[in-house]
């Protein structure tokens, strides 16, 4: 019955995003599917290859995409996308964008001025640090995105959520954060002007999607948080 209010809740929370063209462009909010972010990383090269630095484990996407139309009645595309930052027009298509890094995220002057004016419109972050195969097993995303957010935004306020809030408990009721690996952070929030923007840690849910050396108990935390966080972001 929960889920199900849960469920109706969503669609009548997406007919409203349509009304309020003020707050978003004509369309936001219209491709009820998960997207992952593009954008340019620093301190993280493996191989040459710089799109790592961004795009580690594609799979974990996949993954988390399927197990919540497996084991959840939300409401999601089984396509998943990836976002430029450079592409703003591309951005206001998803209210809600995924960030998986190594290194330092590394924007130029178009990109933080599009990275705050889809925030401005109503979009929201869910960050994540993937410190697979990185030693030490450093929080440099995670804190490179806090600084980012800190410097497009300076009225920010950036804090570690309770676990009373009801991101916890919005759709499953998730007594105690689970840590991955990595640098135990706990989850943080990102407040502006009183309205919840984003969401980071630095525990690795996302390598935890993809299976690997994970327990059964590990990822199955990973998965419920993520789906509490869409379901919350979408609700709100």
């Amino acid at each position: 019955m929960k889920k199900t209010l849960v469920f109706l809740l969503l669609c009548c929370t997406f007919a409203a995003l349509f009304a309020q063209e003020e707050e978003f462009e004509a369309g936001r909010g219209s491709r009820v599917a998960w997207a992952r972010l593009k954008f340019r990383v620093t301190g993280y090269n493996p191989n040459g290859n710089v799109a790592l630095g961004w795009f580690y484990h594609p799979t974990g996407d996949v993954r988390m995409v399927d197990w919540l139309r497996a084991n959840t009645d939300i409401n999601i595309k089984e396509e998943w996308n990836i976002v430029d930052v450079a592409r703003l027009d591309q951005m206001c298509e998803f209210p809600m964008l995924f960030l998986s890094g190594k290194g330092s995220i590394d924007l130029n002057a178009k990109e933080k001025r599009n990275l705050r004016e889809y925030i401005l419109r109503g979009g929201f972050l869910f960050v994540d640090d993937c410190v697979a195969l990185r030693q030490p097993k450093e929080d440099i995303f995670f804190t490179s995105v806090n600084n980012l957010v800190r410097e497009i935004l300076p009225e920010v306020e950036l804090k570690k959520l309770p676990l009373s809030h009801p991101v916890f408990h919005c759709y499953y009721d998730i007594k105690r954060w689970t840590h991955m690996q990595g640098v135990d952070n706990g989850l943080w929030g990102a407040w502006y002007k009183g309205r919840l923007i984003m969401l980071t840690n630095s525990s690795d849910l996302h390598c935890a999607w993809t299976g690997f050396h994970f327990t059964q108990a590990q990822r199955k935390a990973a998965f419920q948080i993520a789906a509490n966080i869409y379901v919350y972001v979408m609700a709100n």
